[in-house]
C-alpha cells in the first residue's frame, strides 16, 4: 500500500466515523434499561426520546473500519492519533506544522498495514 492509497482509506474511515458522530452522540443507557425505568417509575422523560435511535450498541462497525481503528490505536504518540482524527474524522484543514505531524503518523500507519 502506498501513501495515496492510505490517504484514500483513511478518508473513507473518517467519513464512516464522522457520519456516526453526526447522529448527536450515543446514549449512555440501553433501550431496554430506559423502558424498564419508565415501567418502574411511570415517568416518561420526553427529553430522552432522541436517545432511542442513537444507541451505541446498535452501531455496526465493518471489519475494515475495526482494523484501521486498531492500527490508529497502535500509534506511539497521542499527537499522531489526534492529528489523524482531526484530519480525517473532523475534516479540519491542517496548518503546515500539523501536516508534517500527519505525514509522520501516516508513515507509522503504513508500517502497521
Amino acid at each position: 500500500m502506498n501513501a495515496k492509497e492510505l490517504d484514500r482509506l483513511l478518508q473513507d474511515w473518517g467519513k464512516f466515523w464522522a457520519s456516526r458522530e453526526a447522529l448527536q452522540g450515543y446514549a449512555s443507557t440501553s433501550v431496554t434499561e430506559r423502558c424498564c425505568e419508565v415501567m418502574r417509575t411511570g415517568i416518561w422523560a420526553s427529553s430522552d426520546k432522541h436517545l432511542f435511535s442513537h444507541q451505541a450498541d446498535q452501531v455496526f462497525v465493518p471489519s475494515w473500519v475495526r482494523d484501521i481503528d486498531k492500527c490508529v490505536q497502535q500509534l506511539t504518540e497521542q499527537d499522531h492519533r489526534m492529528i489523524i482524527n482531526r484530519r480525517y474524522v473532523k475534516m479540519v484543514k491542517l496548518k503546515r506544522s500539523e501536516r508534517v505531524l500527519l505525514w509522520i503518523a501516516q508513515a507509522e500507519l503504513l508500517g502497521f498495514l
